[in-house]
């Protein structure tokens, strides 16, 4: 895993130079070539991912947790890392109130998939009181 980290580190420090110097004399260019070096990084961390996946699947068995619970919890990681990237990648292009609608629509997305869990939970109270 440390040599991932390392490998990460590599792509964005090389990724921003190069990036710096393109958007000072082609902003298009820059802009493109930031979201190339940022799904790079995604990609790179694409193992690591699946390695969270399995451990959570694996969690899952071992533990009769039931699936319903960890897939929403999962879901709404994956959609913050999404929004996060996506709401950098407007900011880097001056398009703020896009960046802003990009997080509001996460956010939105977040608390729709986990209300399951919430549903869950009603019911749970429900029985206990």
């Amino acid at each position: 895993m440390d040599d991932l980290l390392l490998k990460i580190a590599g792509i964005a420090v090389a990724g921003v130079a190069v990036t710096a110097l393109v958007k000072k004399s082609a902003p298009e260019i820059g802009l493109a070539l930031s979201l190339f070096v940022a799904i790079a990084l995604f990609a790179a961390g694409f193992d690591a991912f699946r390695n969270v996946q399995a451990f959570l699947d694996a969690f899952v068995g071992q533990t009769g947790m039931a699936r319903d619970v960890v897939v929403p919890v999962w879901k709404t990681c994956l959609i913050a890392i999404v929004t996060k990237i996506t709401a950098d990648l407007c900011r880097d292009a001056k398009e703020n109130a896009v960046a802003s609608g990009v997080e509001t629509a996460g956010a939105i997305l977040g608390l729709y998939v986990v209300l399951p869990l919430f549903s869950n939970l009603f019911e749970l109270m429900n029985r206990l009181l």
